[in-house]
């Protein structure tokens, strides 16, 4: 059935999945003189503050994505983004470069990795100038000559300055710089021009759109001047292919069932989704490697309780970073990862994490005083842990390595002496292994290699049986990085669509 408006039947590219990656992908693209079209199965919420609610976006999930995954028994929805502009409409816009060991693993895994492992297809130094482009692009704000310990630096200044430090930071960093740590301001894809410093940033939808995402960043200025298409609430029911090649995609939305063809085909709907849609319409060409290797980051959460309101709950206070410990000492040597300032969404987000219903006007006043940060300790990968599709329901195998849970102990007693420096505070950290829900900067399912043995994808991310179909969103990871992907992510679409033009 046509559509009663229909759109051009025939495009350069599609890309299927608004994501970091398939955002960035599609405006290089679109700037290059590219016809392009957008295919995102999630709505588009235009107004902003009408999710500003705890209960509907962190409890309710309006966001994130609607369909019920398996977690071993367990059916529910994880905290991934369900909308145009995917996790990015939603994350909390930290746009770290990884460092140097990023790209080596093998060097601190090596006797846990297989041995294809052990260096990444492309290295730091080819990384290196799409990582400023992406940085320009989402308008990341930071400063440069700061110490971020083990990290690939910028040597020139960044598309605008951090928001000056809040109070409570400022005494923060002082405390920590006692403790021989250097703490730096996180580089953010937040415009302080335009921020309104809302407590609330991550998991809820930046109202004054000053927080980067893939749809504001790239799709929209993608559609507005360079003639690209954007359809949301479209499902793709049927892919075309002829021999090594897709030719086209059947659709589907509320206004009806139509056709669309191409020569470039982008996949960008997540290390979930890009699986489970290449499982679904049969495009695995028998690799058994799309699927495999899950991951998704350890957290370890740090959280002082303080005498004194710290602007936690009502301020904008997730400005610092700390990667001292990313690399532990020679004498031990172990890759960590790095630790952020992290805010609590709300008291109903606390009490749904606490063993026990506390009361509102208890948590409130904890919620108001409280200084948390989060440790991210790099998820290695293993055959076992998996994305599936099984009678039609995406189904999840996760569980972490014992070396993983390991170098959470050891992140923790590394930073917590730290944080009990914090002045008339009481200080606590827990490992979070256990949740399945908040499966942060999931990554690894069709990772690249130069080997279609141990590899899903090639070097330039296509899909190793078909010459037309990229896979651009962190499923392309063949680790998971001492840092959050996002940045990663959209350097290396960038990378990859340089290299195809």
């Amino acid at each position: 059935m046509p559509l009663s408006n229909p759109i051009p039947e025939r495009f350069d590219a599609i890309v299927i999945g608004t994501g970091a990656g398939g955002g960035t992908a599609g405006y290089k693209l679109a700037t290059m003189g590219k016809r392009v079209l957008f295919v995102e199965r999630g709505k588009r919420f235009d107004d902003a503050r009408a999710f500003q609610d705890e209960q509907a976006m962190q409890i309710e999930k309006q966001a994130s994505d609607d369909r019920q995954f398996d977690f071993g028994g367990l059916r529910d929805r994880p905290f991934i983004g369900g909308i145009a502009g995917g996790s990015t409409s939603l994350y909390g816009a930290c746009l770290m470069r990884p460092g140097p060991s990023d790209f080596t693993p093998g060097r601190y895994y090596g006797r846990y990795l297989d041995r294809s492992l052990w260096d990444w297809p492309v290295s730091q130094e080819e990384m290196a100038p799409f990582y400023t482009e992406a940085e320009n692009i989402f308008r990341v704000a930071g400063e440069i000559g700061q110490a971020t310990p083990h990290l690939m630096q910028r040597f020139m200044a960044y598309p605008a300055e951090s928001l000056p430090l809040h109070p409570t930071n400022i005494a923060l960093k002082a405390t920590f710089e006692k403790a021989g740590l250097r703490p730096f301001t996180l580089p953010l894809g937040i415009d302080p021009s335009t921020c309104d410093r809302c407590s609330t940033c991550p998991g809820y939808i930046c109202p004054p759109g000053a927080r980067s995402s893939s749809l504001n960043r790239c799709i929209v200025p993608a559609v507005e001047k360079h003639n690209a298409v954007l359809l949301t609430d479209t499902e793709v029911t049927a892919v075309k292919s002829k021999g090594r090649r897709i030719v086209g995609l059947e659709l589907k939305n509320s206004a009806g069932n139509y056709r669309v063809a191409a020569d470039l085909f982008i996949l960008s709907s997540g290390a979930i989704g890009s699986p489970a849609f290449l499982m679904q319409h049969g495009l695995t060409g028998g690799n058994d490697a799309i699927g495999r290797n899950y991951m998704f980051h350890l957290g370890v959460i740090f959280t002082a309780l303080c005498a004194r309101r710290t602007g936690a709950g009502r301020e904008f206070i997730k400005q610092l970073g700390i990667t001292d410990l990313y690399l532990s000492d020679d004498a031990a040597p172990h890759k960590l990862g790095y630790i952020q300032q992290l805010p609590i969404p709300g008291v109903l987000t606390m009490r749904e994490q606490l063993p026990l219903p506390l009361p509102k006007w208890l948590l409130e006043p904890a919620l108001t005083r409280n200084i948390t940060f989060a440790g991210a300790i790099e998820d290695l990968p293993q055959y076992s842990n998996r994305v599936a599709l099984r009678n039609g329901r995406i189904t999840i195998t996760h569980r972490y390595h014992p070396y993983d849970v390991l170098r959470a102990q050891l992140l923790k007693k590394g930073f917590l002496p730290a944080m009990r420096r914090i002045p008339s505070s009481l200080t606590f950290a827990m490992i979070a292994k256990n949740e399945k829900l908040h499966v942060a900067h999931q990554v690894g399912t069709c990772r690249f290699g130069n080997d279609p043995a141990t590899s899903a994808l090639d070097k330039n991310c296509r899909l190793h049986h078909l010459d037309n179909l990229f896979v651009l969103d962190g499923s392309f990871m063949p680790t998971s990085l001492g840092v959050a992907p996002a940045l990663t992510i959209m350097a290396n679409a960038l990378r990859v669509i340089g290299s195809l033009l």
